[in-house]
């Protein structure tokens, strides 16, 4: 058992030293994340929302991620048209399981939305962050092979490394384009494309030159309405990226069903959707999800499968997502049905 739990360490703890960006099953729920783009691309005033990710629990200690942002347009009232400013800030906390690897990400966000206009409504986001990271190591979590007594058969800590780690901080920067579009009020689409870590900074724990290697994305998510009277949209979604030599490819389908929409002019009616999906992230997992949404607030799940060669350690247990999201509006309730404009 010891052994395996070294083997699967030592996979782990490489991919997460050489350089691979965590990433959350949600992803089209952790837009400040997928792409700067995204900043203040909202029909509301203001999003603030938190991710809460456990993975690999049934192996060894679980990794954990937690996610935090806020965004929403800035200045819009001041703005001659319907181009405006925004801003957001986004907050991430990983920690790795065993190896107490610790990623703290502080990153502010800024971003800028042109109305093209047109009998297609279009509308072009460009964004920009810069972020500082602080990352630590304490290797005294670890278990490795030299510590494992094959005289005795068990495992004996005063045997082989001893416990190491230090930390180091760095600043980051990352931009991104997003165009939405309509052809009608039955589809949208939100289609991005991102450039992370574009400055490649150094970012090796125990001093070495390792550098961020730089990350390019591409992000497509689409809504459908059925009918004009139908209760149901289609949300496919897809997100894909390229960092080195590690390809990261998901995609996938939610479908919202609304229960009750809100009136414009009682308050008999509220605003009550549901929403179930199947993903997949290529060689890795599947998973389901779940979304619930009530007037402003939102809450939601997802838990994956392994379908990789981790399976047979992991007990095709992956990871588990919970998800809460808030929208504000601080006009009218006319005003919001009337001026949709992202998806």
């Amino acid at each position: 058992m010891i052994k395996k739990i070294t083997l699967f360490a030592a996979i782990v703890l490489s991919a997460s030293i050489v350089g691979q960006d965590l990433h959350f099953s949600q992803f089209y729920l952790a837009p400040l994340n997928a792409n700067p783009g995204n900043t203040g691309a909202i029909n509301t005033d203001i999003r603030a929302y938190s991710l809460y990710r456990m993975q690999w629990f049934t192996v060894t200690s679980p990794y954990k991620t937690f996610n935090i942002a806020v965004d929403g347009p800035i200045f819009k009232k001041r703005m001659l048209s319907d181009d405006f400013f925004a801003a957001g800030l986004n907050i991430v906390s990983d920690n790795d399981g065993p190896f107490r690897l610790k990623t703290q990400s502080y990153n502010a966000l800024l971003s800028y939305t042109k109305f093209i206009g047109g009998r297609q409504k279009h509308n072009i986001t460009l964004g920009y962050t810069i972020g500082y990271n602080i990352r630590t190591v304490s290797l005294g979590g670890v278990k490795w092979d030299s510590q494992y007594n094959p005289v005795s058969g068990t495992y004996d800590p005063g045997y082989g490394v001893a416990e190491g780690g230090g930390g180091t901080g760095f600043l980051d920067m990352s931009t991104g384009l997003v165009w939405n579009f309509r052809t009608n009020h039955l589809f949208r689409s939100a289609l991005g494309f991102s450039f992370h870590h574009f400055t490649a900074p150094r970012y090796s724990i125990l001093g070495g030159s390792e550098r961020l290697i730089p990350k390019f994305g591409v992000q497509w998510n689409i809504g459908y309405k059925l009918s004009e009277t139908s209760n149901t949209t289609l949300l496919p979604s897809l997100i894909a990226y390229q960092q080195g030599s590690s390809l990261l490819l998901n995609g996938g389908l939610n479908v919202k069903y609304v229960l009750e929409e809100a009136s414009l002019y009682t308050d008999n009616q509220t605003d009550k959707s549901v929403y179930f999906g199947v993903f997949y992230r290529f060689r890795d997992a599947v998973y389901v999800t779940f979304r619930y949404e009530y007037k402003e607030y939102g809450i939601g799940a997802a838990y994956e499968v392994t379908v990789s060669k981790l399976t047979p350690t992991t007990k095709s247990v992956g990871g588990f997502e919970i998800f809460l999201q808030y929208k504000g509006i601080f006009k009218n309730k006319l005003s919001k049905k009337t001026s949709v404009r992202f998806l």
